[in-house]
């Protein structure tokens, strides 16, 4: 089963895995909930197999005071045979089954995090990959845990903070009655103790370890097959014209490359991403009818893609003067043009407008970013929704003032 996202259905997902688990979870979660830990320790006791289950979690008393996490849940986890090891300032929420399927993301082993907070995160099944690098991240951690120090829970560790955490609980329950006259109302501190591995990553790095990145911005950061087809889609804007020169808005396509190589674009850089038989929006920067700079699309045409060879190497007197910022060229092998005027286009702002985030592969935060992602760039590829789009306005258009053909 490829990558999959949960918004949802962190509980039943967990619990579904855990029932076809053979031989060992490996759990990396914050806050540890009385409910969920009970759940485990349930099917730790009904299987028939010998489970192997190791979890890393924090140790701190404001937690259990708080009742963010359950030290009765600890206790009945260790009771059951789960090895238990603490690190402080942990964030990272990871699951485990049998090496193979995983779950990570902003979900605690707790019933809030499980079935009732808004949260995110990953599901993979037999993603062998993806798993092997987060059975790794948690064999390092657990390494560099124990590498520090005994940090692991032990019963006799947990029977004594559930003293301290009960004499803090009912501290702060005597705190919290109503003041009497003339007496201030107490401010409650939070409780510091904190018991576990402290690792300092800063120092790690400053020695000359390589940091790593967050895991699930790891897991998010590789593409799927699916992904990478969608930010490859071969379809391209190519931008004529810049800012600086734009081309008149009362010319044809054709009329404007009266002095230029009918059959060539020209880049500043090697297009070493334009392959043979893609798709090219040919947009020119100019004004729109408005009096607005903007690039416009005026027609499509099909390439033969880039090579090394694709190079003008003298510049000619008849060549011309921006030849030599922009030496590198594919031919274009057929195409239609609308036979109207620039203006008559279509408006890099009516794409932003009407697809908005579905312009780009890589979709823009904001409208601002939508506009102006083209600055400076010879090229962008958009999606395939952006592909119909701009097609079914161009047969409109074709329809409208004809068309020219390459």
């Amino acid at each position: 089963m490829p990558i999959s996202f949960l918004d949802k259905n962190f509980g039943s997902t967990f619990f579904s895995l855990l029932d076809s688990t053979k031989k060992q979870i490996r759990i990396i979660s914050p806050f540890i909930g009385y409910k969920t830990a009970l759940a485990l320790v349930n099917f730790i006791e009904e299987t028939e197999n010998e489970l192997d289950c190791v979890l890393i979690t924090r140790f701190d008393r404001e937690d259990f005071i708080k009742r963010a996490s359950s030290i009765t849940g600890l206790e009945y986890l260790k009771k059951a045979g789960v090895k238990m090891y603490a690190l402080q300032d942990l964030h990272t929420k990871l699951y485990i089954f049998d090496s193979e399927s995983l779950i990570m993301g902003s979900a605690n082993f707790t019933f809030n995090g499980f079935y009732k907070n808004h949260e995110f995160g990953i599901f993979m099944e037999g993603e062998r990959g993806f798993s092997e690098e987060c059975n790794n991240y948690f064999k390092g951690l657990l390494n560099d845990i124990k590498n520090d120090g005994d940090w692991e829970i032990t019963q006799d560790l947990i029977a004594k903070e559930k003293i301290y955490c009960d004499d803090a609980v009912s501290g702060r329950a005597y705190s919290q009655r109503k003041p009497k006259k003339n007496e201030s109302p107490v401010v409650i501190q939070p409780n510091q103790v904190k018991w576990g591995a402290k690792l300092n990553l800063q120092e790690r790095h400053a020695m000359g370890e390589k940091q790593e990145k967050d895991i699930i911005e790891g897991i998010l950061l590789e593409e799927t097959e699916e992904q990478v087809r969608n930010r490859n889609t071969g379809i391209w804007l190519k931008f004529e014209g810049n800012s600086e020169n734009r081309i008149e808005n009362n010319l044809t396509y054709f009329e404007r490359r009266k002095k230029e190589h009918r059959k060539r674009t020209f880049f500043p850089k090697p297009p070493s991403g334009i392959k043979q038989g893609q798709l090219l929006f040919m947009t020119m920067v100019s004004i729109d009818k408005a009096g607005k700079g903007t690039p416009i699309i005026v027609g499509y045409a099909i390439t033969s893609g880039f090579n090394e060879k694709n190079i003008i190497k003298e510049i000619t007197p008849s060549d011309l003067k921006d030849r030599k910022r922009y030496p590198y060229y594919v031919e274009l092998e057929s195409g239609r043009f609308i036979k109207a005027p620039i203006k008559e286009g279509i408006t890099l702002r009516e794409l932003a407008r009407e697809l908005q985030t579905d312009l780009y592969p890589n979709p823009k935060s904001n409208f601002n970013e939508i506009i102006y992602t083209h600055r400076q760039k010879s090229h962008l590829q958009v999606t395939e929704r952006a592909h119909d789009y701009i097609m079914q306005r161009l047969q409109s258009l074709f329809k409208e003032f004809g068309y020219d053909e390459l």
